[in-house]
């Protein structure tokens, strides 16, 4: 029999090999080797002219054309090539070249190909107060019935903090060769609002022609923001579980109906060391998908069991960031009756796209325990 010395003794001991053991594994993996994803079947960089470094790209069709949207500069296309069959339109995050912040919208537009094919545009983004800071951050686009919104987050005043985060919400409009914006609304009004917690990446989707933000992914808390008002009343609240090990689920791309249900792709991260670190233990971006259900309360159905990897999401620039980071970012997709193809940013300085056998990646999600 030990003495209850020797038993807390031999039990911190223990601890401290389980998380030197853990921490071992970790640092072994190959994000690129050990789990690669086999239903993705090409990766293709994206560089926006004049914008070398934009990142985080939402994108969707528009008009038989793709439209793409960007962090640090939002493209806007202007195609002069009306007649062109199948064109992608595309809104980016870019980086502006004198302080290095990435706070503007740019959009572009691309053939079938996500060739360029327009002149990228950065989005003016009207505001009532010049004042305040203006970071607007990871605009996705989305299309609501006959309209398309821009939902991105941004900096507002504060009381009892000088600035915090928030989630907007704008319409885009084509003039014939311009796209513009009403002015944002500010998504001020929630349940647990709290100024101390900044608002990202809530995930939009249209629901038979209303605009719907899932606010989390697990719990899966929808609202639906009533225009005008600032108000995003909780619509419905649902929760499950999953066995997913690398980190918070937090949105990414928005949600589309597919077969039936929901998708989307959402992101995670994990500070661990890995081989694309160089065993430095560092921040890790992840991304996954998940399906929720088409009727309320759309609980959630399926999730992917492990991070989504493919060729050269970690393994090529390692470009300078706030602080170390190996990032892969989702912020868009869009889909026909065989492929997916989402649009990624990597490493807060580059665009992707991947492309995925939709049934490859269905099949690849599993059942998640709703509760």
């Amino acid at each position: 029999m030990y003495t209850k010395r020797q038993f807390f003794f031999l039990l911190k001991v223990f601890i401290s090999v389980i998380t030197i053991s853990f921490s071992s594994l970790y640092s072994w993996i190959d994000l690129e080797k050990e789990l690669m994803a086999d239903f993705i079947i090409e990766n293709k960089k994206i560089k926006i002219p004049g914008y070398p470094d934009a990142f985080n790209p939402s994108i969707m069709r528009w008009k038989g054309s793709l439209l793409m949207s960007f962090r640090t500069g939002d493209f806007n296309l202007a195609s002069d090539s009306e007649e062109e069959p199948y064109s992608l339109l595309m809104s980016f995050r870019i980086r502006d070249p004198l302080d290095a912040l990435t706070n503007e919208i740019g959009l572009v537009l691309m053939d079938q190909d996500f060739n360029i094919i327009s002149t990228p545009q950065v989005l003016y983004v009207p505001r009532k107060d010049p004042h305040l800071a203006f970071r607007q951050q990871d605009p996705r686009l989305i299309a609501v019935k006959d309209k398309i919104y821009l939902v991105f987050c941004n900096m507002i005043e504060g009381f009892q903090v000088p600035e915090i985060r928030r989630m907007f919400i704008t319409e885009l409009h084509y003039d014939g060769r311009y796209f513009y914006v009403d002015e944002p609304e500010c998504l001020a009004h929630f349940d647990g609002e709290n100024e101390s917690r900044w608002q990202k990446n809530w995930v939009p989707f249209d629901y038979k022609g209303q605009l719907m933000l899932s606010y989390s992914i697990m719990p899966h808390r929808v609202v639906c923001p009533i225009i005008g008002t600032g108000a995003c009343p909780t619509f419905d609240y649902t929760n499950a579980k999953s066995d997913w090990q690398w980190g918070v689920l937090r949105g990414g791309t928005p949600a589309l109906q597919v077969d039936g249900e929901y998708l989307s792709f959402f992101h995670s991260s994990l500070v661990i060391p890995t081989e694309q670190s160089q065993g430095k233990k560092i921040q890790h971006y992840f991304m996954g998908a998940y399906t929720f259900a088409s009727k309320p309360p759309f609980h959630i159905t399926k999730i992917s069991p492990q991070p989504i990897v493919g060729e050269k999401f970690y393994n090529g620039p390692a470009h300078q960031t706030w602080k170390p980071l190996r990032v892969v970012f989702p912020a868009g997709f869009i889909f026909d009756d065989k492929f997916v193809w989402v649009a990624y940013g990597r490493q807060d300085h580059e665009i992707w796209i991947s492309k995925m056998d939709k049934q490859g990646l269905m099949n690849s999600l599993l059942p998640v325990s709703s509760q």
